[in-house]
């Protein structure tokens, strides 16, 4: 006999989530998803590529990027010529900041490539 014949299967059913919960967890991820809202407000340009950078260092408006609702120092919302997107922490803020040289870096507008675009 099988220790394990005593006990009787048990059937255990799913957590249900409420709407609410669900609709409050798309909308934040929404507000605060850098990916989304880089593809739709990725300069164009070296200059708005200047402008997110200057505003997100300086946390403070430039050109088409506004910077508002400033809780605090890591705290505020970047707001781009189709959206916003709250940056919630400097963790955040730098992740965009990385982003944003990984494309120019595939535009050419920084690194080796830059160099052999403009050589003479």
């Amino acid at each position: 006999m099988n220790y394990f014949d005593e006990f009787e299967p048990a059937t255990v059913k799913p957590a249900l989530q409420s709407k609410n919960n669900t609709i409050a967890k798309q909308t934040r991820s929404k507000e605060t998803d850098i990916p989304l809202w880089l593809s739709n407000n990725a300069p164009r340009n070296v200059e708005e590529l200047r402008a997110v950078r200057y505003t997100l260092y300086h946390r403070c408006s430039r050109a088409e990027f506004k910077v508002s609702e400033k809780q605090d120092n890591d705290n505020f919302v970047l707001s781009g010529r189709q959206g916003s997107v709250h940056i919630v922490s400097n963790k955040a803020r730098r992740y965009l900041l990385w982003k944003l040289r990984i494309l120019a870096r595939q535009a050419g507008w920084v690194g080796r490539r830059r160099i052999q675009l403009f050589a003479f």
